[in-house]
């Protein structure tokens, strides 16, 4: 495959404007989980409140400015909210696990990025926004 083609297919501005809403949602996500474990000390409460609020911001941020996508917000959304709970699961399992075998939650947090990143750019771009991979 014409290495060219790769990179103006794949590597392009929605993968950049993915990555800086990835980071920042990734951000708040991860300080509002350290913030409410420290108050709750529940792994499930953190997650799901945490989550929530950085995938709302993520959801909105992808839609109008990443994949710009001409979707429905209802069909969409409803993708995406099966998506998220999906992850979430993914997520809390893993978060939990490594709690309950002593890992610091701060460190726990960051586990599942590892896993859920590389895949969640290919299913919000192919299944869930429909994005034809803009370039500008």
């Amino acid at each position: 495959m014409n290495l060219k083609l790769v990179k103006d297919k794949y590597f392009n501005y929605s993968m950049l404007r993915w990555s800086l809403v990835g980071i920042t949602t990734t951000a708040i996500d991860y300080l509002l989980f350290i913030l409410l474990y420290g108050i709750t000390h529940s792994v499930y409460i953190s997650n799901f409140l945490s989550a929530t609020v950085a995938t709302t911001l993520n959801y909105l941020s992808h839609y109008k400015w990443t994949f710009k996508s001409q979707e429905k917000y209802s069909k969409s959304g409803m993708k995406y909210l099966l998506n998220l709970i999906f992850w979430w699961i993914i997520s809390t399992s893993i978060i939990n696990f490594l709690v309950a075998s002593g890992i610091d939650p701060r460190i726990a947090k960051l586990a599942p990025v590892i896993v859920i990143v590389p895949i969640n750019y290919f299913v919000l771009n192919h299944l869930i926004f429909k994005g034809k991979f803009i370039k500008n």
